[in-house]
């Protein structure tokens, strides 16, 4: 039988014995084993299943379960209803305007054409970009669409071989710097969003997160994560000899696109205001909801979103499955099942908090130790660590969002494709020209250390600020 369904079948039987029998109680409520019960049968299909099945099937069995287990429908489905949700939704609308008018297209081009060809000035170019497209969009996706073909592209012009060291440097540049600058900023990846959903069903971690409180626990040591994986990964992949090319041949493919347009134009200027707009929330005092529906708003009076764009511009199964997990924080509170867990654990986690360091660096590896099982990028585990977040804070002075650093460090590493679907959606992009399985191991061990060493450049940089006491 193949692994995936001895998987499935093991989570199954786990969630429905713990359904069945109630093996912790008193302690944990009849709801609580039957919430318990429908996330390990969803967890199961979210992790093995999803070779055969969408995302969302595994969130309707949840739902499914927890409806016919008695639950409350407006607890089953509050992720639906939350502020997070309907943040995502227009921002990833917000990547479809970018990739459907070329605009991305169009200023990752012109950022290339700035330098004089080399794989310094190539490499620089691709964190240039990243973080302009992070700017813009959080939608990773989109980000990754954009730039993997125009990466390919430059492998053509600076004639690389597939496959070779240059060509895997400007290929895992191009990839890595859509994905890890952006954490700086609350909406510079889906993680900001994504943080509200698991946070919003604490009532201790209420009002914890803001574009303010984000940046201020996020934007260093996302910074120093970023130079210090894209220098590291140049000094061990940059070829002896440099590039050949010349820098009239990038700006030849600028021009190529021709005039911007109007559609252009104004997605860059609605975006760029949207962007202004949430950093500066706390003088002008208009919820991000509100600007981000606001844009959307926009982009569909200026036509750049039309209604046959609705259905097929954004993943829909992927919100479903984002909508099903922003809603454990609620579901896990109100059904005992937090103070189940942050009840049973307290003492293991009470013992590593009383040195941050050492805290800090062993969830870091058990992060990246589960990404081997829990390949939706930890959701599911976040789900199970968060309960213990507001002790931390409370009786260790460990602030919510240098946890949540440490979630998005084990999220993105990418030892092998299987773990990262984005290293998945790049590969096929790139096709042939892809990076062979050896040079993405290279760059996920590279990745690692990297976290390794800003992790403790983000600790004393969290204790100066006081983040952590």
């Amino acid at each position: 039988m193949d692994k995936r369904l001895w998987g499935m079948l093991l989570f199954a039987v786990a969630g429905i014995g713990i359904g069945a029998v109630k093996p912790f109680a008193p302690e944990l409520t009849p709801q609580g084993h039957a919430a318990l019960m429908a996330i390990l049968v969803a967890v199961g299909l979210w992790i093995f299943a999803t070779k055969w099945v969408p995302l969302c099937i595994g969130s309707m069995v949840m739902l499914l379960l927890l409806i016919a287990s008695g639950l409350k429908p407006s607890l089953v489905f509050n992720g639906y209803t939350t502020r997070a949700l309907w943040i995502l939704i227009p921002a990833l609308f917000f990547g479809f305007a970018l990739n459907s008018t070329g605009l991305g297209k169009r200023l990752a081009y012109w950022v290339i054409g700035l330098f004089r060809p080399s794989y310094l000035s190539l490499t620089v170019s691709w964190v240039l970009i990243g973080l302009l497209l992070s700017v813009l969009t959080p939608s990773i996706s989109v980000r990754i669409a954009i730039v993997i073909p125009i990466a390919v592209a430059t492998l053509e012009i600076c004639r690389l071989r597939h496959g070779s060291k240059g060509a895997a440097l400007l290929l895992l540049s191009a990839w890595s710097m859509v994905i890890i600058p952006g954490g700086g900023w609350f909406t510079g990846s889906l993680w900001g969003p994504l943080a509200i959903g698991f946070f919003g069903g604490t009532p201790e971690l209420q009002g914890v997160i803001s574009f303010d409180s984000w940046w201020r626990a996020m934007l260093l040591p996302s910074a120093v994560l970023s130079f210090l994986f894209v220098l590291i990964l140049y000094r061990f992949m940059k070829p002896a000899e440099d590039l050949n090319v010349e820098q009239s041949v990038f700006q030849g493919e600028s021009k190529a696109l021709g005039a911007i347009t109007f559609q252009e134009k104004a997605t860059f200027a609605i975006l760029l205001a949207t962007f202004f707009l949430l950093v500066t929330g706390r003088w002008n005092g208009i919820p991000d909801v509100a600007v981000c529906l606001g844009a959307f708003v926009l982009l569909a009076a200026f036509g750049i979103i039309k209604a046959q764009n609705i259905g097929t511009a954004i993943s829909w199964d992927f919100v479903l499955f984002l909508g099903t997990i922003m809603g454990f924080g609620l579901i896990f509170q109100e059904t005992g099942l937090a103070t189940f867990l942050s009840r049973s654990f307290s003492p293991v986690m009470a013992g590593l908090a009383g040195s941050a360091w050492l805290l800090a660096y062993v969830l870091l590896l058990f992060f990246f130790v589960i990404r081997f099982v829990d390949v939706a990028q930890l959701y599911c585990t976040i789900a199970f660590v968060v309960p213990f977040l507001p002790m931390l804070a409370a009786d260790f002075h460990i602030h919510p969002l240098v946890v949540f650093f440490l979630f998005m460090m084990g999220g993105n590493c990418f030892f092998m494709a299987y773990q990262q679907p984005f290293v998945i959606l790049g590969e096929t992009l790139a096709a042939k020209a892809a990076w062979t399985p050896a040079q993405l191991r290279q760059a996920g061990i590279i990745y690692f250390f990297a976290c390794l060493l800003t992790l403790a450049i983000s600790l004393a940089y969290w204790k100066a600020v006081g983040l952590i006491g």
